[in-house]
């Protein structure tokens, strides 16, 4: 790729401005706010790309938060180019898209794609803008390289109660998933167990649990119970998260 023979071949200057870029800041900017920084690198000190990402995953319906990359994640990029900080147009150049060092796609003006990232690792993403043109520039080779940061599903009991503590009688909890490659509920397999015994959630909405508690099936106030729930990928049975809670009963 033409952006790895640039940097071969000017190895010593690149080194230099990396230096200078360690003291006065990084050149490349994003827009994504997310957990991990984005390592992003410019191959034209004069010019900053503004990269702007996004996942379209599974979360519940009031996350707010940066939607995370896993695996089977369709992930949305685009980005602009600034020049001395004035935005140019790039419409009519020729655009190359790599990640994870293979070709994607290119065209003119293509300044956007979306890909699939097929396994749970970091997406190396590299734009390429080879041979750039305009009335101040001849045959300038532009480029960027960000890494999109990988993570692991998650599972949360949503337990609304205080203190850890629940009463004798009926209680609900439902397990709140984030960042599977899915597109609904339905594509998951829960499993939940109570006090280590299998029990069913739902018929309709496997991600709740309503637990009836009273005296006559022994549980007695101020012992306590334990709730776990296995949460599994049906299309996918390594894609999976688990999460626990103890609570007291009174």
């Amino acid at each position: 790729m033409k952006i790895f023979n640039f940097i071969k071949k000017y190895s010593l200057l690149f080194v230099c401005l990396s230096l200078i870029g360690l003291i006065m800041g990084p050149s490349v900017k994003t827009k994504a706010q997310i957990a991990l920084p984005d390592f992003s690198m410019p191959t034209n000190p004069d010019f900053d790309f503004l990269i702007s990402w996004k996942a379209i995953n599974y979360v519940p319906a009031d996350y707010k938060g940066k939607i995370l990359v896993s695996k089977n994640s369709d992930i949305e990029i685009s980005f602009d180019v600034l020049d001395n900080g004035k935005f140019i147009d790039v419409s009519n150049q020729e655009i190359e898209w790599y990640v994870n060092d293979n070709f994607l796609k290119s065209g003119i003006g293509l300044k956007n794609i979306k890909f699939t990232a097929v396994r749970n690792i970091d997406q190396f993403v590299e734009i390429s803008i080879p041979n750039y043109k305009d009335s101040k520039y001849k045959n300038t080779d532009l480029g960027a390289i960000i890494t999109i940061p990988s993570s692991s599903p998650e599972v949360v009991i949503n337990t609304p109660y205080q203190n850890k503590t629940i009463n004798i009688g009926e209680n609900t909890f439902q397990v709140l998933p984030y960042f599977f490659g899915i597109s609904n509920l339905g594509e998951l397999k829960i499993n939940w167990t109570v006090n280590g015994l299998d029990v069913i959630g739902e018929a309709d909405k496997s991600d709740i649990l309503n637990l009836a508690m009273d005296t006559k099936g022994g549980v007695k106030e101020g012992s306590s119970i334990s709730i776990r729930v296995f949460v599994q990928n049906l299309a996918d049975q390594l894609q999976f998260a688990k999460d626990y809670i103890s609570l007291d009963i009174r």
